[in-house]
């Protein structure tokens, strides 16, 4: 595939790292511009080489998007010469920028806002991309083959545009969907061994980030900060789930957001799936490569993992981050005795004085990872290993 990749010179590092990714899986790459000649003739030979691309590669950032930058003249070329840009335009976010901010013609299309290393997550969208036109090349290829490629894998959507398959929340994050069906709660070990139906449900990908939640508390203005809040740096720690949090912060933004805290048992179905495994990624024992555990450093956000980046580590429903790192507030009860388990949707009790815990967090060892595991606490505890995520009910499919 011949891609023009387009980017800033002071975002070059990471156009060059993806540059030899794209290379390495065959593709034909337009990159280096130092080597053509000024004048007229740069420009004539920039103009040929986007016409003649298959795709248009921008990495966004505060440099491309500058009124001064050349980048923003290969995006005009690219809105002249190309009368479909839908699924050949791939925008990757090197920064988080508002939305207002961005160029038309990249908030016309899907952005990939990637967690983690942003030269091996381009690369990925590229090559499903890639993969998916070949598949369907006897098809006319248009808008539907870049949204092919993005469902296919672990890639992190962008900004603004909800998808059927795969819908973004209102404040940006993917939501995953959890079949309907039944699985097994608990393993008679660490919490009682139970068969549950749960209806479909969206849960996110993602722990909330404090980048999203410095967003809530300049919206509310009322809410009190977490806990240490004034160690956050947001260019630094913005994509560190945010800490430090009572169940109350954690549920009202979640109500903020249009959606609610999952409940314990969506909570582990999510994080298990069906085959009753010991960890999201199944039976062995922790490493640091699959989550963040056992990190007894005194930092309370340099100690944390931004989110989404132990991939190894992801549960078999494709949800990052369940068991370590951040600890996570539930929707549930604590029942301090016996109660009514209610097989179909279970809940908790109705009422009691503290709150579930799930997952174990960064100070945690291997013992307190088991996803069977459930903590409590008083619902106004803020502790700098316990964060959240937000889940909402799916559209239930009628008999």
């Amino acid at each position: 595939m011949n891609i023009f990749l387009s980017y800033a010179n002071e975002d070059r590092p990471v156009a060059a790292t993806l540059n030899r990714a794209l290379l390495e899986q065959g593709h034909d790459v337009f990159f280096d511009r130092e080597d053509l000649p000024p004048g007229e003739e740069f420009h004539i030979r920039i103009r040929r080489a986007i016409e003649r691309a298959d795709l248009f590669v921008f990495l966004v950032s505060p440099h491309s998007i500058d009124p001064g930058s050349y980048t923003l003249s290969e995006l005009a070329i690219v809105e002249r010469a190309w009368k479909r840009v839908s699924g050949r335009v791939l925008p990757v976010m090197l920064s988080d920028l508002p939305f207002s901010q961005l160029p038309t013609l990249v908030r016309a299309v899907t952005v990939l806002t990637p967690a983690g290393d942003v030269a091996a997550a381009a690369a990925d969208a590229v090559h499903r991309l890639h993969q998916a036109q070949r598949r369907t090349r006897w098809w006319r290829i248009g808008a539907g083959v870049l949204a092919v490629a993005l469902v296919a894998g672990a890639i992190r959507f962008g900004l603004m545009a909800r998808h059927d398959a795969e819908p973004v929340g209102e404040d940006g994050v993917p939501l995953i969907l959890v079949p309907a069906g039944k699985f097994v709660m608990g393993d008679d070990e660490v919490s009682p061994r139970r068969e549950a139906y749960l209806d479909a449900f969206y849960i996110d990908r993602y722990e909330v980030t404090t980048a999203r939640y410095a967003k809530f508390l300049k919206a509310t203005g009322d809410t009190a900060p977490p806990l240490a809040w004034e160690q956050v740096d947001l260019a630094q720690h913005g994509e560190h789930p945010v800490v430090g949090v009572d169940w109350h912060d954690a549920e009202g933004y979640c109500r903020w957001v249009g959606r609610r805290l999952p409940t314990s048992a969506e909570w582990e179905k999510a994080a298990r799936g069906t085959d009753e495994r010991v960890y999201p990624w199944g039976d062995s024992s922790p490493t640091l490569t699959l989550t963040n555990f056992s990190n007894s450093s005194p930092d309370f956000y340099d100690g944390l993992s931004p989110v989404g980046t132990h991939g190894p580590g992801r549960s078999p429903h494709g949800v990052d981050d369940m068991a370590g790192n951040a600890a996570e507030w539930v929707s549930d009860w604590w029942a301090d005795g016996p109660y009514r388990f209610n097989p179909r949707n279970p809940r908790g009790p109705d009422s009691g004085y503290q709150r579930i815990i799930r997952g174990g967090g960064r100070f945690d060892g291997a013992a307190n990872l088991v996803l069977a595991r459930r903590f409590y606490a008083l619902p106004d505890l803020r502790a700098a290993d316990i964060g959240f995520r937000c889940a909402k009910d799916a559209p239930q499919r009628s008999n």
